[in-house]
């Protein structure tokens, strides 16, 4: 049987990007590091019909400090909790509520709270997973008008091994942000990186990111480490 070959469908994927945010004049461009901690807790778990455990209902705790400017400064620092309910292995349902302190322009401080609703559509196809995370997001924002977002993520992984044991996984996603009032792509987020298992209860996954949205884009390198708490 031919191998499935990873390498093609990266490149096309990479070359296929949609132009999601769209640019009046080009904005200035600077590293960040943005660096994040999940504590995933298994709330009910269920049984599918071989006898497989898997987590029917989860909730993640999470905390975010991102890293920029010459100082590096903390310009933006957030924490969030998030509920995932799984009805079947190719559909679920998500709620979330983040809390969000930043100060992407010098001095000038910005908090907003904010609410999510979606849905995820994973499929595994020869090893290779894909997942289509789609969601409705209201920001309430302090002394600023309120937002209505819809986000769509989609991100593709393949794992590598040797000896039947998993190395670590590349992965790639692509998230756009599009206003409901203005009916228009207002940023967009690029990941190419890889994932490890340090553990049987601990991920790491790093990457590097691109992120198109004013003040001012960003390049930058991202750290996610994940904790399952039992």
């Amino acid at each position: 049987m031919k191998k499935l070959s990873v390498l093609p469908i990266f490149l096309v994927l990479l070359l296929c990007q949609k132009p999601a945010f769209t640019q009046t004049a080009p904005l200035e461009s600077k590293f960040q590091s943005w660096n994040e901690i999940q504590l995933i807790l298994p709330l009910v778990r269920g049984k599918d019909k071989k006898g497989k455990a898997f987590d029917r209902i989860t909730a993640t705790f999470g905390g975010i400090v991102r890293i920029g400017r010459e100082n590096l400064d903390l310009i933006d620092n957030r924490i969030s909790t998030t509920l995932d309910f799984r009805v079947n292995k190719y559909f679920s349902l998500m709620t979330s509520v983040l809390y969000r302190k930043d100060e992407l322009v010098k001095n000038r401080h910005n908090y907003e709270t904010r609410v999510d609703f979606g849905f995820v559509v994973s499929k595994t196809v020869r090893k290779m997973s894909f997942k289509d995370r789609n969601e409705y997001e209201h920001r309430f924002r302090n002394s600023r008008l309120d937002t209505n977002l819809y986000r769509n993520r989609l991100q593709v992984s393949y794992p590598l091994t040797y000896k039947k044991k998993e190395l670590f996984s590349p992965f790639i996603s692509e998230e756009g942000y599009f206003d409901l009032k203005t009916h228009k792509w207002v940023q967009n987020e690029f990941f190419a990186g890889i994932s490890r298992k340090l553990t049987s209860k601990i991920t790491l996954e790093l990457a590097y990111i691109r992120n198109d949205s004013a003040p001012v884009n960003v390049n930058g390198f991202s750290t996610n480490l994940k904790i399952r708490l039992r």
